[in-house]
């Protein structure tokens, strides 16, 4: 892409330090964009994500659960018949099968709200999109610190002022048009 600035970045460094700087005519107040006031921004893509996590949960769950029992039947079947040491290692996980119970609900609240920093970015750019593709008059967008793809937001930007300077360049063209059609009829 010509002339287009775009500086170098390491490794998970997608912070505001390396953000392209867009001209002030677009004012956007950091206070207004510091919270998220919906808890899901995209809620079909973060479901899904949650879904993943529940099921990735699960297959650990059932994981942990089949080791440990096994580990506990071979210890144990020296000692006891194979049905008492089934159920004593079955009844031995019940703390493991509590804690994780408890923990689902902090994995998934934890993955939502995580996914909201690459859901919310997404939303805010396909709905400035979609009022661009309908003749719209929109501004500048800005993603909230700590969000991911914050260059997506400056690549973004850019494009839209060159886009309106292309609009202005060729509504003052069509006003030169005209001028120049009203002369010619006129004369």
């Amino acid at each position: 892409m010509g002339g287009v600035f775009r500086p170098a970045e390491g490794p998970g460094e997608d912070s505001d330090t390396h953000s392209l700087k867009i001209p002030s005519v677009f004012p956007i107040s950091d206070t207004i964009m510091s919270k998220r006031t919906r808890f899901l921004v995209d809620p079909k893509v973060q479901w899904s994500i949650a879904a993943r996590v529940a099921g990735h949960w699960a297959i650990f769950l059932m994981c942990l659960v089949s080791i440990n029992v096994c580990v506990r039947v071979f210890a144990a079947v020296i000692h006891q018949p194979l049905w008492d040491a089934l159920q004593s290692a079955l009844v031995a996980q019940a703390p493991i099968v509590v804690v994780m119970f408890v923990l689902l609900p902090v994995f998934l609240r934890d993955t939502l709200v995580m996914s909201n920093r690459f859901a919310g970015p997404m939303y805010r750019l396909r709905t400035a999109l979609a009022a661009l593709a309908g003749g719209e008059s929109i501004k500048a967008i800005k993603f909230r610190t700590g969000d991911f793809w914050l260059s997506a937001a400056d690549d973004f930007n850019l494009v839209l002022v060159q886009l309106n300077s292309l609009k202005d360049e060729n509504e003052q063209l069509r006003n030169e048009i005209d001028a120049l059609r009203n002369e010619r009829v006129g004369v």
